[in-house]
């Protein structure tokens, strides 16, 4: 009988923290043990979610916003301090899913020696901080005991990038249309993304600066990368079209071949991989996020509208990823059954 290892979750409330619980129902090797937040320290977790979820829908409209209800499963928890989590010396592991001005919480965890597998932006760029997409750099994850996921849209552009190494990489240009489950729970104004396009270009948001570096760290590259974020009125799924100049040009049957088969993970048996990390839509107008975030239970990318004869770059193509599973949530889940596989 495997012995399971019990976790918790750093901004368990938040939108990445509530997906990270569902995903950790019934799983092998982990038991969630602790939800720690800072808003809402002794509440029951079901109602926090249910507050959480019904705030998002009243902001965007019942007819835009689905929600997501509350798993019966996670009923008998509540949401802890910090203090009260890191106090309980079983919880081994724990995710964080806060956000940067919560980096503070990641250090106690830490210091406190808890291993940690983190999707916030706090350490991705400090070298001694592995940041890892378990297809294309797992061997980093090995002892450290702060482990980075990236952006979002960095999770799927990594592995298609991986993929089309064999080409000889010159350079890739990035353009996004980023859903609004983006910025977790946080609310835009509705008349500034309803029914429009929002770049974020220029805001708060550093989405630009952060893909085009975790590109370069993961693949260990130095290529040239242009990027250019958008936000549009989409619940769940990013949309992003890529440009990638290469030695060689392929054509389209190749590029094909190299996508569907790009599985490194074929021989790891990490319990939530998908059956195929790339997915190629053959149909014309996809990918579209309403209709392929959630291939391979949304741990796949979906790409599609694939083309080789374009005059300036060798390959172009457009791919939807999962913001909040394999963009977010699901991609520090692999890295922890990776480092679970490799230990234990």
């Amino acid at each position: 009988m495997v012995q399971k290892v019990n976790v918790g979750i750093l901004g368990g409330t938040g939108m990445v923290g509530r997906r990270l619980a569902r995903l950790l129902i019934g799983h092998p090797w982990f038991e969630l043990k602790a939800v720690i937040g800072q808003a809402s320290i002794g509440d029951s977790y079901h109602d926090v979610w249910h507050r959480k979820e019904s705030a998002m829908s009243a902001h965007y409209g019942s007819s835009f916003w689905s929600q997501d209800p509350a798993p019966p499963e996670l009923e008998h928890l509540r949401v802890l301090s910090l203090a009260e989590g890191l106090g309980d010396q079983g919880i081994e592991v724990l995710f964080a899913a806060v956000s940067a001005e919560g980096q503070a919480a990641e250090q106690r965890a830490l210091e406190q020696g808890r291993r940690v597998f983190s999707n916030s932006p706090y350490g991705r760029f400090d070298d001694e901080n592995p940041l890892v997409i378990p297809e294309v750099n797992r061997a980093q994850i090995s002892q450290a005991r702060f482990v980075k996921n990236p952006n979002c849209v960095t999770s799927g552009a990594v592995m298609i990038l991986d993929a089309l190494a064999p080409l000889g990489l010159r350079g890739v240009a990035v353009t996004t249309f980023q859903s609004l489950s983006g910025r977790g729970d946080a609310k835009y104004p509705v008349d500034l993304v309803a029914g429009n396009v929002y770049p974020l270009h220029g805001s708060e948001e550093r989405t630009e600066e952060y893909i085009a570096r975790e590109i370069h760290k993961i693949l260990d590259s130095d290529f040239p990368v242009s990027v250019s974020c958008n936000r549009v009125f989409v619940q769940e799924g990013h949309f992003v079209d890529l440009r990638i100049r290469t030695t060689r040009r392929p054509d389209t049957k190749e590029l094909v071949a190299l996508l569907e088969g790009y599985d490194p993970l074929a021989e790891v048996p990490l319990p939530s991989k998908p059956l195929r990390p790339l997915v190629v839509c053959s149909e014309n107008g996809r990918p579209r996020p309403n209709q392929d975030s959630l291939h391979g239970r949304g741990f796949s990318v979906a790409v599609g509208n694939l083309c080789t004869s374009d005059l300036m770059f060798e390959v172009r193509l457009q791919y939807v990823v999962n913001n909040l599973i394999r963009g977010a949530a699901g991609s520090a889940l692999l890295n922890a059954e990776y480092w679970y596989l490799s230990t234990h």
